[in-house]
């Protein structure tokens, strides 16, 4: 049940704050499939629950036991002896008890056979998170597949001890919403190239300065002012702007000189300039031979770059900052930038709408929303187009992926070193599972010779070594001396370690998880296109090819 407009106002407060109502509703229409029960997928769940998604579904068969509850916060060790309802069934109820209008089922099946379950199923779901030691790489595989036949994106967590990984598969994905670098002050003022009515407004307010009362002066915006000084030195030059607004000022409390002074750069910046970024989308191919299958977005491509074609600029972005000013001139100023911003955003749009029809889109400009054309000019700047390469070419290598180049180059870096190693130490822990039956370094009886478990994590940590070179070998991997060491440590710890998954790493997996989602799901941001290595004994992370 959607809660009332006021209740939902407070709720979500914060995080509309970040991503906007539109974001908001994006997320309260999503429906979430989680693959095993594992503290990761727990956690990423449960921020998702909490952020209000719509529904979600908790997949797993896997039995109850004290180590489980030992990993998971959803469960207790009462709850072990009770077994009233299954696993599943128990961290379903505790996570959908978080937000009262989030429902929420369990599903006891294995997770490798609802991995390898048809496209059809998944594209029932906005999203699918998939983290369990009963998940192989051929499962993973198999997911990813799935979930790209279903056009639903996936993000898969796996951890052993203080090492972990997550890995995000989108196929293609446009972001075009708060996509901005972070820490980006830059606003697009066009002051180096200013369009007539801004010419006209600047004019207004700086042909009198000098006879300007005191009240008036100290009220001309800055970039009224900053424009002036450009026009009276007749340069671009810094030193020079600089020392015409200083020379203007009539004493030092005024606030708007000090505005124009700290943001002078504007003087020499043009803000309005066409990005190295932006010419490689609207060059690209898919850009300049749009279909009727082709996605919205590279209509809006093509129609920006007939708009950089015939004006030799971007689109104005719109706002303006904060400044001293009268409400009367703000407003004004205001007016003629947003104005400006919706002429050029239309004529990107008609464009589109124009290519979008002559190929044969029926209703072009349903297809290709006003509201999407806006956004997209607001922020063609930073708009991106994600690209995620098959798992498949990281898990199971060979020469036709080209890993051997990404990995030399990791392997290269001293800062990733570490990281290359755990993720090839993730693979030997699997096909040692596949070969053995069991995860390295999990007792069961028969694999402990004498009950000596020390001596058991010393054998199997030499064969997840033997099968961590069999992968670097694979994958091309120059591997020397100087990584011996680190390895035979990283071997060590996987198997000492067993198939356990600590709930401070799920924690940290689950979170970046779970962000990575809701930047998918609300098409805003820029996510992450290359695998996450989180290692917990340096507290580091990295992202490997």
């Amino acid at each position: 049940m959607t809660p009332p407009p006021r209740a939902r106002d407070e709720r979500y407060d914060r995080q509309v704050r970040l991503w906007g109502d539109v974001g908001q509703s994006r997320l309260e229409r999503a429906s979430v499939c989680a693959l095993g029960v594992t503290p990761a997928t727990c956690e990423a769940l449960k921020n998702l629950i909490l952020g209000g998604i719509k529904t979600f579904t908790l997949v797993d068969d896997a039995p109850w036991s004290h180590a489980r509850a030992g990993e998971l916060f959803e469960i207790s060790c009462d709850d072990v002896e009770r077994r009233e309802e299954t696993l599943a069934e128990a961290c379903a109820r505790a996570l959908a008890e978080l937000n009262p209008d989030v429902s929420g089922e369990a599903r006891v099946e294995s997770v490798a056979s609802a991995a390898n379950a048809s496209s059809a199923y998944f594209a029932s779901f906005d999203a699918v998170i998939a983290g369990s030691d009963a998940l192989s790489d051929a499962d993973a595989r198999a997911l990813e597949r799935a979930c790209e036949g279903g056009r639903t994106p996936l993000v898969v967590t796996r951890a052993r001890g203080l090492f972990g990984e997550c890995r995000a598969c989108a196929g293609e994905r446009w972001a075009t919403e708060n996509v901005a670098p972070e820490g980006s002050m830059m606003r697009d003022l066009r002051l180096v190239t200013p369009w007539d009515e801004l010419r006209s407004y600047v004019e207004m307010k700086t042909s009198d300065l000098d006879r300007l009362d005191g009240g008036s002066f100290k009220h001309v915006p800055f970039v009224a002012l900053l424009a002036h000084a450009m026009a009276a030195c007749g340069t671009r030059d810094r030193r020079a702007v600089k020392d015409a607004l200083t020379s203007a000022r009539r004493g030092m409390d005024e606030e708007n000189f000090d505005e124009a002074l700290a943001n002078v750069r504007y003087a020499w910046t043009d803000t309005g300039a066409v990005t190295d970024d932006v010419r490689e989308i609207i060059s690209h191919e898919r850009a300049r031979a749009v279909s009727e299958e082709s996605d919205k977005f590279w209509f809006l491509a093509a129609g920006l770059r007939e708009f950089v074609e015939s004006e030799g600029c971007l689109p104005l972005e719109g706002s303006i900052p904060d400044m001293t000013s009268t409400t009367e001139s703000y407003v004004e100023l205001q007016r003629l930038y947003s104005e400006k911003a919706e002429r050029d955003a239309r004529r990107v749009w008609e464009s589109a709408v124009a290519l979008a029809k002559s190929v044969g889109v029926a209703q072009p400009s349903e297809r290709i929303a006003w509201e999407d054309a806006k956004t997209f000019c607001k922020n063609c700047r930073n708009v991106k187009f994600m690209t995620w390469r098959p798992m498949e070419a990281e898990l199971f290598p060979s020469p036709a992926f080209g890993t051997s180049d990404l990995v030399n180059a990791a392997l290269a870096d001293s800062t990733k070193t570490m990281s290359v190693c755990i993720f090839a130490a993730l693979r030997a822990a699997d096909k040692f599972t596949t070969l053995h039956g069991r995860s390295p370094g999990v007792y069961d009886g028969a694999a402990c010779v004498g009950g000596d478990v020390n001596e058991l994590v010393r054998r199997d940590g030499e064969t997840v070594r033997a099968l961590m070179e069999e992968w670097f070998a694979a994958s091309g991997a120059a591997v020397d001396g100087a990584h011996e060491k680190l390895i035979d440590d990283v071997a060590y710890e996987v198997a000492r370690y067993g198939n356990s998954q600590l709930h401070a790493v799920g924690a940290v997996l689950g979170g970046i998880a779970s962000q990575e989602l809701i930047k998918i799901i609300t098409g805003q941001y820029a996510p992450m296109t290359k695998r996450l290595i989180f290692d917990a004994v340096n507290c580091t992370t990295n992202l490997l090819f």
